[in-house]
């Protein structure tokens, strides 16, 4: 089986979900809006606007292996434009799509190593990693729904300097572990125990899986607002990798958390809401001791005195 991808513009007001459902009725595959967006760059990072101007359907349509793609397609786009006459279709184009097999988005995730110490390896490419690979640890992940596959630079961070610490008999608390890679490695490294924090409803089996892909115990997952949590003085490490915003909204939740003497990391910051997250925790008696970026994006780690 083959794919052609249609690009179809209609304009701003255009009902793209009756759009949709008529190409599905045609059918047409795996619909989407393409929106055009304005990227803004906010105190916590980037967001976007939908810029108010054409819109773009994204279609798809399966053929045959061997079939004339160019006399399908605009086979195809003769059909499309009578039967979206009525919703104004503005422009119509079609191209043969980059990922034409199932697995093609695995190209995407690589083998990464992270440290002389680590090195993170997609599950399919665990054989291939067997023999390559002289790191005492390794992490085997697969992409799923939430957050985390060690690709971008504030896990890697994250990761570096959790290497850098003792954490036998520790206690961990990992605020925003997505997938819980953090959560893993802190479990690799002799954690006594490991509390993943995520408001995402797939985190915790998909915590599970990271766990079983790789032979260690699963840590306790709390799904929900960190700020939620109860007790104090429970850890000695707590991870948070959300953002300035966020960081600065559990600051009195981490630091009732955590133990005298106990190490905070900080990340997911943007290098211009950085200012901001450290004289908030440094007001509250956290001390800077490392400081890493990656691009744009900044990692802090603190010792908390108490």
């Amino acid at each position: 089986m083959q794919w052609i991808e249609y690009q179809l513009v209609f304009p701003a007001e255009t009902d793209t979900e009756s759009v949709m459902y008529l190409l599905g009725e045609k059918g047409f595959a795996n619909s989407w809006v393409d929106a055009p967006l304005e990227i803004l760059r906010i105190p916590d990072g980037y967001d976007y606007a939908v810029k108010d101007t054409d819109v773009t359907v994204i279609t798809y349509e399966a053929v045959e292996e061997g079939a004339d793609i160019e006399k399908e397609a605009e086979q195809s786009l003769a059909t499309l434009h009578r039967e979206l006459a009525p919703f104004g279709m503005r422009e119509s184009r079609w191209k043969e799509p980059e990922l034409q097999h199932a697995d093609d988005w695995k190209a995407h995730f690589d083998i990464e190593e992270i440290s002389d110490e680590l090195v993170l390896i997609p599950v399919w490419k665990k054989e291939e990693a067997a023999d390559k690979y002289s790191q005492p640890y390794r992490i085997i992940f697969e992409p799923g729904g939430a957050f985390g596959t060690g690709k971008h630079g504030t896990t890697q961070s994250c990761l570096r300097f959790i290497e850098q610490m003792n954490l036998e008999r520790k206690n961990v608390l990992d605020i925003g572990a997505g997938s819980g890679i953090l959560s893993i490695y802190c479990e690799m490294r002799g954690a006594a125990s490991v509390l993943a924090v995520d408001i995402n409803p797939s985190s915790p089996s998909e915590i599970e899986y990271m766990a079983s892909l790789n032979g260690v115990r699963a840590p306790e997952v709390y799904v929900g607002d960190g700020n939620t949590l109860l007790g104090e003085s429970l850890y000695d490490l707590i991870l948070i990798n959300i953002g300035g915003e966020e960081a600065v909204r559990q600051v009195d939740t981490c630091l009732r958390l955590i133990r005298a003497d106990g190490m905070l990391i900080v990340s997911g910051l943007v290098e211009w809401a950085e200012a901001d997250v450290r004289k908030v925790y440094e007001e509250r008696g956290c001390i800077l001791k490392k400081r890493q970026v990656d691009e744009e994006w900044i990692t802090l780690l603190f010792e908390v005195k108490k």
